[in-house]
């Protein structure tokens, strides 16, 4: 789970919540492809589970603070992931959050 909050980090919250609901909304529609043309019963049943998930919700007065909560097999996925995501934060803090 990350927390971004604050004025300085408006756009950012903005364009990780937008990146979040496009890669989700893309991930739906590849997994229910995938389904539908899959025989193994349990994808047929709906069960087939994600190898990633993330979501995104605002909290706060005005909905100033942002939560995402990220979920996957993988560390190495999450890792870039908030790489990715959290690139806009170099300009603030002088130097990459993960240097």
């Amino acid at each position: 789970m990350v927390i971004l909050f604050g004025p300085k980090l408006r756009e950012l919250q903005k364009q990780v919540q937008e990146n979040v609901k496009n890669m989700m909304s893309e991930q739906l529609q590849i997994s229910y492809g995938s389904r539908r043309q899959n025989s193994d019963s349990r994808a047929r049943n709906g069960f087939m589970k994600p190898e990633f998930i993330a979501s995104c919700s605002t909290f706060g007065p005005e909905g100033k603070g942002v939560v995402i909560r990220i979920a996957s097999d993988s560390t190495e996925s999450v890792y870039n992931f908030l790489r990715q995501q959290l690139s806009g934060l170099e300009p603030l803090l002088g130097q990459s959050p993960y240097a």
